[in-house]
């Protein structure tokens, strides 16, 4: 889960509590330019522009006012038929949406014809109109045209299936596929004038007129090198904001700058001795005996973004733009014996703290929040356990703060 769902005073409570907690978690398997995160966008944007059009008196096909219910729903399900393929998702969708009985308690028969047709019509490659105004709607709101958000869809989709390329071959299918959909000419069309989409489009094309713009852009985004380290019976997930750049790197792990503090922090705190992880004479980790030590003590590695925007070519958060967020609640489903969260950093602090929905601690605090998980022996099919978020102080030594107090704000993790 990227981001939390909004609320919407028009739209019926119980229906999102219905998108909620059985629609929106199928798109967590789904791949990152189909998420989770996605959905919501669609969904807000879909309910902004229900409000602009509501605002100037605009009606449905049967010339009553706009239904939100409907709109929120269509945007809620465009996308869900992904897990037959891409290629007809649009048309699985529209089915799924209609075979669904639990939406009988919000619709009309006719109403559920209408949504299935906009479901059905929200492509961008479709050659044909959408047939009502809903379809226009859902439509427009799936147009997200931010040079970032579109560009790192692309790139995002084309390593998720064709893993066998090069790096190469992955700019040149991205770039493509966006002169294709948004270039001029391109087989995406705005279906209000006024669309604030407008401008943002004009701007995309004059970028995608120049390819060594496009490839220094393309350099830019970085997908997450590693996988996450999860040890059996993990008890502690430490997460940074994301690794530095690889020529920076002194091991193939985490935390693999020789100049960040974590290992010699971990030295200190369980052995006395903040060199224990330092290969001697040399100035690199000991890749072995970390990892041994992490498998242990059960600590889960891995960090808060799984791509970002490198703005700068160096290791600093400050310059870190986290296009795809970590999924922390499915990486916290594979680890039922897992107590503590940490973020390793303030960047990090910041976005787990926007992706579980609680307080961003102060250096050093703590907030508890709960995670829910299916479960066999529940009577509800619902397991709920209550995980700790600590704010550590960042491992970068550019934080102004010692080792050894460093050290001891992290003792209350581990219990040493």
């Amino acid at each position: 889960m990227a981001v939390i769902p909004k609320n919407y005073s028009e739209v019926d409570p119980l229906l999102q509590q219905y998108v909620r907690e059985s629609v929106l978690p199928e798109y967590d398997a789904y791949d990152k330019a189909h998420s989770r995160t996605h959905i919501l966008s669609v969904i807000t944007q879909s309910m902004e522009l229900y409000g602009q059009l509501s605002a100037k008196g605009e009606c449905g096909p049967d010339g009553c006012p706009l239904n939100p219910d409907m709109i929120y729903a269509i945007a809620a399900y465009h996308d869900i038929g992904v897990c037959e393929g891409r290629e007809f998702h649009h048309l699985v969708s529209g089915r799924m949406l209609e075979a669904d009985p639990v939406l009988r308690q919000w619709f009309s028969p006719e109403q559920i014809g209408l949504m299935r047709e906009a479901v059905e019509d929200h492509r961008s490659s479709s050659k044909s109109w959408p047939r009502s105004i809903y379809g226009r709607i859902v439509s427009e709101a799936d147009k997200v045209i931010d040079f970032d958000t579109v560009f790192s869809r692309a790139v995002l989709y084309a390593r998720a299936h064709y893993p066998e390329l090069s790096e190469e071959e992955i700019f040149q299918k991205s770039y493509g596929h966006l002169v294709d959909k948004y270039g001029e000419g391109g087989y995406m069309r705005l279906q209000f004038a006024d669309s604030p989409n407008a401008l943002r489009l004009a701007e995309l094309r004059e970028k995608l007129r120049d390819p060594e713009l496009m490839r220094r852009e393309f350099s830019l985004f970085q997908v997450h090198p590693l996988e996450p380290f999860v040890p059996d019976g993990a008890r502690v997930l430490l997460l940074g904001s994301f690794p530095p750049p690889h020529a920076r790197w002194s091991m193939e792990f985490f935390y693999p700058n020789f100049q960040n503090d974590m290992w010699r922090i971990m030295g200190l705190l369980f052995y006395g001795d903040a060199g224990h992880f330092v290969m001697p004479g040399q100035k690199r980790f000991d890749y072995e005996r970390v990892v041994e030590f992490c498998r242990r003590e059960g600590i889960a590695l891995y960090d808060a973004a799984y791509m970002v925007k490198r703005l700068r070519g160096n290791a600093s958060d400050n310059f870190l733009k986290i296009i795809e967020p970590t999924d922390i609640p499915a990486l916290l489903a594979r680890m039922p014996s897992c107590r503590a969260v940490v973020s390793t950093g303030g960047k990090s602090a910041e976005q787990i703290a926007s992706i579980l929905d609680v307080p961003v601690p102060s250096v050093g605090g703590s907030v508890p929040f709960t995670i829910s998980a299916p479960s066999a022996t529940s009577t509800s099919g619902v397991s709920s356990r209550t995980v700790t978020f600590y704010r550590m102080p960042s491992s970068s030594r550019a934080y102004p703060l010692s080792l050894d107090r460093k050290a001891a704000a992290y003792a209350q993790v581990f219990d040493v």
